[in-house]
């Protein structure tokens, strides 16, 4: 029995060696973390862009950073031109994947970059080409209701671009936001730009400085176009 015990122990012994010896192993990368630095963007010029259908533009440009050291980045663009009342149905309507100062609308010019381990970062711009020259009287700025729906907030962010919380009232209880360019305070257009969903329109400013609104959600099934949204300013 005595031989049994003190084989076993000597097992016991082996045993526990053997696992010190691999923990010791693993912990040699155990604690090891790797630190990334990740592109950081410079802009040159504004966020937010605004001119007028055929003026020249040229992108101010943006400079990609690893740390102190420059790094290339690709550029593209999103263009969403204006809608035109007579097509709206969705298969009318889409993006471009080119900025032409000729087609009024909103252009979405994309940065991005990869850093030496791998790892991409993104940056935006928004420029935005109006149909005429703005008259910087026009203010649409307010708050304003539509049914029961929640209310939207609209701001003015530049000359003929004002930014909306809300576009789909009428008792929804949907909320979608985004940009609204009219160069002459009465005619509103409402481009295709990515809210919750899809969704873009038109329409008119009253006389009592209401928002009559045409407003198209091309995802719907089927597509809602056209839906009357009426806007009345408190």
């Amino acid at each position: 029995m005595k031989n049994i015990h003190r084989f076993n122990i000597t097992s016991l012994v082996l045993v526990v060696a053997l696992t010190l010896l691999s923990c010791e192993k693993d912990d040699e990368t155990a604690n090891i973390s790797q630190v990334t630095t990740y592109p950081d963007f410079v802009l040159e010029g504004e966020d937010l862009i605004v001119i007028v259908q055929g003026e020249n533009f040229t992108d101010p440009g943006v400079r990609a950073l690893e740390g102190e050291t420059e790094i290339p980045v690709s550029t593209s663009v999103v263009g969403s031109p204006y809608i035109d009342p007579a097509h709206t149905d969705p298969s009318e309507v889409g993006y471009t994947n080119a900025f032409d100062p000729n087609v009024p609308g909103i252009y979405t010019f994309n940065y991005s970059a990869t850093n030496s381990d791998g790892f991409s970062g993104t940056a935006s711009r928004t420029v935005i080409v109006l149909d005429a020259a703005p008259d910087p009287t026009v203010d649409l700025s307010g708050n304003y209701t539509s049914g029961s729906s929640p209310a939207s907030e609209v701001t003015k962010v530049a000359d003929g671009v004002f930014y909306a919380t809300n576009f789909w009232g009428g008792g929804s209880s949907v909320v979608l936001d985004g940009y609204i360019l009219t160069s002459d305070g009465v005619n509103l257009n409402i481009p295709q730009q990515e809210s919750l969903v899809p969704i873009y329109g038109y329409g008119t400013r009253t006389a009592d400085g209401d928002l009559d609104l045409r407003m198209t959600r091309p995802t719907f099934s089927p597509p809602l176009i056209d839906i009357v949204k009426l806007w009345e300013k408190q």
